[in-house]
């Protein structure tokens, strides 16, 4: 099974910690060096995605037919998805453990979601409910 494992931010949550123990929770050189590593050679690390900050990112929405873009901010909080995992592996316990093991979660919860993969029989489907 896949699981999609979403790292979220906050930056106060890092307020008045120290430059070393901020770097180890942010995604210290162990986790990096090590447990990516190990993840990827048992196969079950598909991707890491390292997402800017939400300062960085512009919206689109089609109102009457016509793309609107917007730069600003919609949501008014201090949390934000900073980043994900996608790992293949057995079973959602697994993906956890996995999610357990990334340094952050010390800090904020990590949220692992299976992933439902949509296949050319989940396409037909649409096409017909059209």
């Amino acid at each position: 099974m896949k699981f999609l494992l979403l790292i979220h931010n906050n930056p106060e949550a890092l307020d008045g910690l120290s430059p070393e123990k901020r770097l180890e929770l942010i995604g210290g050189r162990d986790f990096l060096l090590d447990q990516v590593r190990a993840l990827r050679e048992n196969g079950e690390l598909l991707t890491i995605l390292a997402l800017e900050p939400p300062s960085e990112t512009k919206s689109v929405k089609v109102t009457a037919g016509t793309p609107v873009i917007s730069d600003r901010p919609f949501l008014e909080t201090k949390e934000f998805l900073a980043g994900a995992l996608m790992v293949e592996c057995a079973t959602m316990d697994r993906a956890l453990e996995i999610a357990a093991g990334i340094p952050f979660a010390a800090l904020l919860p990590i949220e692992v979601r299976p992933v439902r993969e949509l296949g050319d029989e989940d396409l037909a489907a649409l096409s017909r409910e059209r």
